[in-house]
């Protein structure tokens, strides 16, 4: 069960199960077929309405991505076995309470406040005048993402939009507006947790903010001791939740100390992309993790990249995607649907984002030319290359290595 960005899971574990669904909320007053389409037409697994129809038939529940949480309580209730978050979410979706809950874990945070309404928040961003900070929201993402404010006068008529399109809601709306971290970068153990349990490897990444995403593979005693710190005090929490699914705690690094800035607690994109070629037994790491039971996980290189294929024409229009077929595993799509040879992703208004090129092996160099290479050889309308960010990934790395974190 997915909300659109991975259904190639779902192509993933078809060689290793007898039978795969695939669904997506697609229920409103209105429904649209961009949203009934996803997953269609493809022919190693089967999109339904919902999981009703099937659920008797169903030997293991995976759920990528939040808001499940009672769902996913209910079928353990039932004797399910559930891959899944299950309320463990609201460590990413209530900001608040769980900054809160971090602070009493003693665990490092930037500065920040909670603000309720839009009123505070101007007069908070006017007393803050050149000072760097980021606004943040909770659960309703599609209200606004995460943005930056430095100069008010700057940030003043997208306040006023997104006020008029709130409407009484902009009196209520809860926002965390936290303390920029100068000199710092995006780091994450990206991982999995059974139970507040980790594995004892994992992949050690740094990203271009959704454009490129690179990583290492590391024992976990040689993960950055600043980052080790911030999940196992938060694994008390995790076994708390029975959290049985994906983790990414993103973090920021500075020389000296590290900093939870963003828990993904779901299927982060960058890296679930990536973690589907790279993690060879990630079909029985799900199953035997839904019951309870750690697997090691089995990397395939070393070394991973994922760079992030845009085209401004995707939020809102259906996209037509060529490329060769050789690279079809290497291509993890975005929101899509196959028609008879024609391959699309289908508008979400969420972005621009319609595929993700991932490579992997022991050589970094290597996976970075073979990841620009297939990126090259795909083709779709107003596409934006995103071989561009990779100079400032490599950048990132060298000034990660002189801090004596070596990705």
């Amino acid at each position: 069960m997915d909300n659109g960005l991975f259904s190639e899971l779902a192509s993933t574990l078809s060689s290793h199960f007898g039978k795969v669904y695939y669904v997506s909320p697609w229920v409103s007053d209105l429904p649209s077929s961009t949203e009934t389409e996803i997953g269609e037409g493809f022919p190693d697994f089967e999109r339904v309405k919902d999981i009703w129809e099937i659920i008797d038939e169903v030997d293991l529940f995976v759920f990528t991505d939040l808001h499940q949480g009672p769902l996913q309580t209910y079928l353990v209730w039932n004797g399910k076995r559930v891959w899944g978050a299950r309320y463990g979410d609201e460590l990413e979706t209530s900001r608040a309470e769980a900054k809160a809950h971090f602070k009493e874990l003693g665990i490092p945070q930037s500065n920040y406040e909670v603000v309720d309404g839009m009123p505070d928040l101007r007069k908070y961003l006017k007393g803050h005048e050149g000072q760097k900070s980021w606004v943040k929201i909770s659960l309703t993402r599609g209200d606004t993402e995460t943005f930056p404010v430095e100069n008010y006068a700057v940030v003043k008529n997208m306040l006023d939009t997104m006020e008029a399109d709130l409407g009484p809601a902009a009196e209520h709306m809860e926002f965390i507006v936290e303390d920029d971290l100068p000199d710092s970068l995006d780091i994450a153990i990206d991982t999995y947790s059974i139970n507040g349990q980790y594995p004892s490897s994992a992949m050690l990444g740094t990203e271009q903010k959704d454009e490129a995403y690179v990583c290492s593979v590391k024992d976990w005693s040689e993960m950055p001791e600043s980052l080790i710190d911030i999940y196992e005090k938060l694994s008390p929490t995790l076994e708390g939740y029975q959290y049985k699914g994906m983790l990414s705690l993103e973090s920021r690094v500075g020389k000296n100390q590290a900093w939870l800035c963003d828990p993904c607690c779901r299927c982060g994109s960058p890296p679930f992309e990536l973690q589907l070629n790279m993690i060879e037994n990630l079909a029985e790491i799900l199953w035997f993790g839904a019951e309870g039971k750690m697997v090691q996980p089995e990397f395939k290189g070393k070394y991973g990249v994922e760079l992030i294929v845009q085209s401004e024409w995707a939020d809102d229009h259906p996209v037509l995607l060529n490329f060769p077929s050789k690279y079809r595993e290497q291509i993890k799509l975005y929101h899509a649907t196959q028609f008879e040879s024609q391959t699309w992703t289908m508008p979400q208004e969420s972005g621009e984002r319609v595929a993700a090129v991932v490579t992997c092996g022991d050589d970094l160099e290597d996976c970075i030319s073979e990841a620009v290479e297939i990126a090259d050889n795909l083709k779709a309308f107003k596409l934006q290359h995103p071989g561009t960010a990779l100079p400032q990934l490599r950048k990132n790395i060298e000034i990660l290595a002189d801090w004596g974190i070596i990705i």
